[in-house]
């Protein structure tokens, strides 16, 4: 009898395009909040803290995005372009994410110097 696998292979390859979206989302809103302080405050005031809102924006981005693309992109099997293109994505996102946040932060401060 065959073992029964967890690995959902449609769960892991959306998940990392989710991971992605949200990364970037995570550089926007970080931007959005010290641009528009009537975000920060709308997040502090709705949840406790800024950063708590934040993060919980977030996750629920990426909770509803791996939902919607696991009935929109179907994949029976990861192969090594899928493999890929998930660890692509994975760091791509973060890499980006930081050099956005890194150069809006550098920019800001360096305006002021």
């Amino acid at each position: 009898m065959a073992e029964k696998s967890f690995f959902n292979p449609t769960l892991a390859y959306v998940s990392s395009i989710s991971f992605f979206i949200t990364a970037l989302f995570n550089a926007i809103l970080t931007i959005w909040k010290e641009e528009d302080k009537n975000i920060y405050n709308w997040l502090a005031a709705t949840f406790g803290h800024h950063w708590v809102g934040h993060g919980i924006i977030l996750l629920v981005l990426f909770i509803v995005l791996t939902i919607i693309l696991s009935f929109v992109i179907k994949t029976e099997e990861i192969d090594e372009k899928k493999i890929t293109i998930m660890i692509a994505l994975v760091l791509l996102g973060s890499i980006l994410s930081v050099l956005i946040i890194g150069g809006y932060f550098w920019m800001h401060f360096a305006a002021e110097a």
